[in-house]
């Protein structure tokens, strides 16, 4: 099924987003549908939003679902599966569908999604400053690709073993891949 795209002014892309049962991203002009997951999709998704608001505790940080809305800049609006922030949250509306300040993004790959995670994201994400994280799991097989914002741009790591742990050194906890793919067939 070809996924239809169209062209918006900025406005004109909100109103509509709001106003949809549909989420869409809005790419330099462009409308692009967020169709649902699989359900390994969302198995993953709801793994991960489950052990990051475990391991941040009473801290004062906010894990998000995939309705919260990233501004990358001016022209871009996106929507990672989980977010979160350490600190308040700045939203850029008054319906607080838009987060301007997330701490990490995790997005969970699908076959249609692999180049836009794993390459178009990697440079949205390392826009906005607050980002200090930029997490990307596959839903086909044990992978993930941590991305940590350090001075000179993203040092990044991979994993594909079920006992390995990732640092999630700005929110101050770890994750292990049994944890992500729990109950998820591969």
């Amino acid at each position: 099924m070809a996924i239809e795209t169209r062209l918006m002014t900025v406005e004109q892309y909100l109103a509509f987003d709001e106003a949809s049962e549909m989420q869409h991203e809005y790419i330099d002009g462009e409308l692009i549908p967020m169709p649902g997951g699989s359900g390994n999709h969302n198995m993953i998704v709801a793994s991960v939003t489950a052990a990051f608001v475990v391991a941040i505790g009473d801290r004062d940080c906010y894990v998000f679902g995939s309705q919260m809305r990233i501004q990358i800049d001016d022209m871009r609006y996106v929507y990672p599966d989980v977010s979160a922030v350490c600190g308040d949250p700045v939203y850029g509306d008054q319906s607080e569908v838009t987060l301007l300040n997330p701490t990490v993004v995790v997005e969970v790959t699908s076959p249609s999604s692999q180049t836009k995670d794993h390459v178009d994201k990697v440079a949205y994400y390392s826009a906005v400053p607050s980002i200090e994280g930029y997490l990307i799991l596959d839903q086909e097989r044990v992978f993930a690709e941590w991305h940590r914002r350090v001075e000179s741009g993203w040092h990044r790591q991979q994993f594909d073993n079920l006992d390995d742990e990732i640092a999630l050194e700005p929110l101050g906890c770890t994750l292990t891949l049994s944890q992500v793919y729990r109950g998820v067939s591969l």
